[in-house]
C-alpha cells in the first residue's frame, strides 16, 4: 500500500511538473500607455488552447502539446500580434504590447464597402468560406453584421473583412469556432478563392470527456482523406498505409483548343461584318475533324491539359529532413493526390454540375510561390497560404470541415 501511494504521489508530481513546463504566462498591455488590457483573446492558432486576459491583463495557457505553433493575441480596437514559438522553448513569460488600430478612411480612390453587403454577397461568401458540403448546412455565422464587403467591377473581385472575430457554430462536427478573419478574396478572373485568418476551437459538448458519438464519427469522416490527414501521413511516411496515392502532374497548353478558338474568332468577326450566325465550314463529311460537333467539344475543354506520371511517389521523394529534424516539402508544378477508397460527396458533384456516380476523391496541390514549405507532425504547414489546393480539396477544405490541430482520430 505504501509503495502504491508513493508511486501515485510520484505520478502527480511528474504530471504537475509537465504542466508547469508546458505553459505560457504573460500580460497584455497598450504599447503606448502601458495600461493593461483585460478581455484580450490569447490562443494558439488552429487549436482548442485559448484564454482571455484577466482584469490585470495577465493570461496563462497550460498543457501545450509538443510542436511549433503561432500564439495569437488580439483585442477589439488593437492590431493583432502573432508570435511563432516552439514547445521546446517552454515555459515562457511574455509581455505582449498591442498597438491601437488606425481608422480606415474610405478615400475617393478606394472602393467603398457595400451598404447592404450581406444581403448582396452573403451567399457567395458563405459558400466559399463555410462551404457547400453536407456539414456546411449545419454551420452558422452568429455575428454576420461584423462582415464588410467590397466589390470591384473592373477587377471582378470580392473582398471581405471583419471588424471583430467571427463566431461560427458547427453543429455538424460539434465545434464553436472563433475565427479572426484577416482577409478574404474571391477573384472571378483567376477563378480562385483565398482566405486567411486565425482560429480557436471550443467543443459544443458540455462534457469534454463524453463527446456525443455522432460528432466523433463525423469528425473522423471529415479528417479521413483531408489535407491535414495527408500532411500528417507525409510527415510520418505513411502515405500508402493511409491510402494516399501521390503522383506528379504538369499542365500543358491545350494547343488544339487554341487552334479551334482562332478559327472561331475569325468566323465570328466575318459574320459580324456580313450579318448572320456563326457556322463552321465542313471540309468533308460530318465525321471530319473540323466538324461542328468536334469544334463545340473542343471549346468546352479546359485551356490546359494534364500530364500525369505513372509512378507513385513516396514521402522521401518530396520531403527533405534538415539537421534540426525540420521537414520541408518541395515539388515543381503539381501533385495529384488520390484518396483511395474514399468516394466524393454527392454535394461536390452537385456543386460543379457533374452528372456521374461518385469517384475516389482526387485533389491537386501546388506551391505558390515555388518555395519549400515546412510541415509539422500536427499537420500544420508554414506558411499555410503557400499551398494552393484545387479540385476536391479546393471544394472541401472550408470552415465546415475544419478540425483543430490537436485533433486525434
Amino acid at each position: 500500500m505504501k509503495l502504491t501511494a508513493l508511486l501515485a504521489s510520484l505520478c502527480l508530481v511528474l504530471s504537475a511538473f509537465s504542466q508547469e513546463r508546458n505553459r505560457i504566462l504573460g500580460t497584455v498591455s497598450n504599447a503606448v500607455t502601458g495600461v493593461r488590457i483585460p478581455n484580450a483573446s490569447v490562443f494558439i492558432n488552429g487549436t482548442s488552447r485559448g484564454s482571455i486576459s484577466k482584469a490585470d491583463g495577465s493570461f496563462e495557457l497550460n498543457d501545450i502539446p509538443k510542436g511549433t505553433y503561432e500564439l495569437v493575441v488580439s483585442s477589439v480596437g488593437y492590431q493583432t500580434i502573432v508570435f511563432p514559438f516552439s514547445s521546446d522553448s517552454l515555459p515562457m513569460m511574455l509581455h505582449m504590447k498591442l498597438d491601437a488600430k488606425a481608422e480606415e478612411l474610405e478615400a475617393v480612390t478606394v472602393i467603398p464597402f457595400e451598404k447592404n453587403g450581406w444581403r448582396k454577397w452573403g451567399r457567395v461568401f458563405t459558400e466559399n468560406f463555410i462551404g457547400t458540403s453536407a456539414a456546411a448546412k449545419d454551420c452558422t455565422i452568429k455575428n454576420t453584421k461584423t462582415l464588410k464587403f467590397r466589390y470591384s467591377a473592373s477587377r471582378k473581385t470580392l473582398e471581405v473583412t471583419a471588424d471583430e472575430p467571427l463566431i461560427i457554430e458547427n453543429k455538424a462536427l460539434g465545434y464553436r469556432i472563433t475565427y479572426q478573419l484577416e482577409g478574404f478574396l474571391h477573384s472571378w478572373k483567376e477563378r480562385s478563392v483565398v482566405f486567411v485568418g486565425y482560429s480557436l476551437f471550443e467543443d459544443l459538448s458540455e462534457n469534454k470527456k463524453d463527446i456525443p458519438s455522432k460528432w466523433i464519427k463525423r469528425r473522423k469522416a471529415a479528417y479521413t482523406g483531408s489535407l491535414m490527414h495527408f500532411v500528417r501521413s507525409l510527415y510520418n511516411n505513411r502515405l500508402a498505409e493511409n491510402n494516399f496515392e501521390v503522383r506528379r502532374l504538369i499542365k500543358v497548353p491545350n494547343l488544339e483548343k487554341q487552334r479551334v478558338r482562332k478559327i472561331y474568332e475569325l468566323e465570328k468577326k466575318q459574320q459580324l461584318k456580313e450579318g448572320g450566325r456563326i457556322s463552321f465550314e465542313l471540309k468533308s463529311s460530318s465525321a471530319n475533324k473540323d466538324s461542328v460537333g468536334y469544334f463545340q467539344g473542343i471549346l468546352m475543354q479546359e485551356d490546359s491539359l494534364a500530364l500525369i506520371s505513372r509512378t507513385t511517389l513516396t514521402a522521401d521523394s518530396i520531403l527533405t529532413t534538415g539537421a534540426d529534424s525540420t521537414k520541408t516539402l518541395f515539388f515543381p508544378n503539381y501533385l495529384q493526390i488520390i484518396s483511395k477508397g474514399l468516394p466524393e460527396e454527392k454535394e461536390f458533384l452537385y456543386h460543379f454540375r457533374i452528372f456521374r456516380e461518385p469517384a475516389w476523391q482526387r485533389s491537386l496541390i501546388m506551391l505558390t510561390p515555388l518555395a519549400p514549405v515546412v510541415i509539422e507532425k500536427s499537420g500544420l504547414m508554414f506558411p499555410p497560404q503557400n499551398i494552393l489546393s484545387s479540385e476536391y480539396w479546393g471544394w472541401s477544405e472550408k470552415i465546415s470541415h475544419m478540425l483543430p490541430l490537436d485533433y486525434q482520430p
